[in-house]
């Protein structure tokens, strides 16, 4: 093992991201969100994707045929953001930059936040101004398609999971822990990360908050979007009380 370290979210994992999330369907994600679009007779061309994280989606979007920026606050995920960019001479713009205090001097026809990231806006008034950021760099008729994990993902501890086998290249361990007072969910990971011979070990600690879907709909309308419709995780079905994820699309 070549050592131990402990790091904030999405720094030391940052590197291993892509080996993290390499069974996630990023192609069926656009789909179900090009679907939404549909749903509501709309169409974009120019997307920001908020919290891009390494840019999987952001990069599957310019493939496609649409003008992406990326932005995402970890300096981390964005380098590797922009390397995927330039192998694959994209064109896609990756800035480091806090969603609660966007600013980027363009507009966008559709806003797009996906894989629960906005859950990881701890305070209130941080998500509130971060509704109201998206607001301001949509174009008239843009829209704001996010996700976010539910209360009742936490209590089921659906974050606890583990890929322990030992021929795996990224083996992981999370354990959570949710606080029904706080509605704070902490999740600590461990993981073990193979470097030729050797094996790297870190752990990272992220935290998410659940928001009430009342709430959410509440400071969308508060950040200007007149109308805003919820769906139960890939379908175009209302949320239940077992939704574990629900999609909110905000109409400007």
């Amino acid at each position: 093992m070549t050592g131990s370290s402990t790091s904030e979210s999405f720094e030391a994992i940052a590197p291993y991201y892509d080996l993290l999330m390499q069974s996630i369907p990023y192609l069926w994600w656009m789909h179900y969100v090009e679907t939404l679009l549909e749903h509501f007779n709309r169409t974009a061309h120019k997307v920001l994707d908020l919290c891009c994280g390494t840019g999987n989606l952001s990069e599957l979007l310019a493939l496609s045929g649409y003008e992406v920026v990326g932005v995402d606050k970890s300096p981390a995920m964005i380098e590797q953001a922009r390397r995927k960019a330039d192998a694959n001479h994209s064109g896609v713009r990756y800035y480091v930059q806090d969603a609660a205090q966007l600013k980027l001097n363009e507009t966008f026809d559709l806003i797009v936040s996906l894989f629960d990231s906005l859950n990881y806006i701890t305070e209130p008034t941080e998500f509130a101004e971060t509704m109201r950021r998206a607001h301001i760099h949509l174009n008239p008729e843009g829209v704001f398609i996010f996700d976010l994990n539910t209360e009742y993902a936490f209590v089921q501890k659906l974050f606890d999971q583990s890929l322990l086998e030992p021929n795996a290249p990224l083996r992981y361990r999370w354990r959570s822990q949710y606080d029904k007072q706080t509605r704070l969910c902490t999740v600590q990971m461990e993981f073990w990360v193979r470097e030729g011979e050797a094996e790297r070990y870190f752990t990272e600690t992220h935290v998410q908050r659940a928001y009430p879907e009342p709430e959410v709909r509440q400071m969308l309308h508060d950040a200007g979007f007149p109308e805003v419709h919820t769906f139960d995780a890939y379908t175009l079905a209302p949320p239940t009380r077992r939704s574990d994820r629900i999609f909110y699309v905000a109409l400007r």
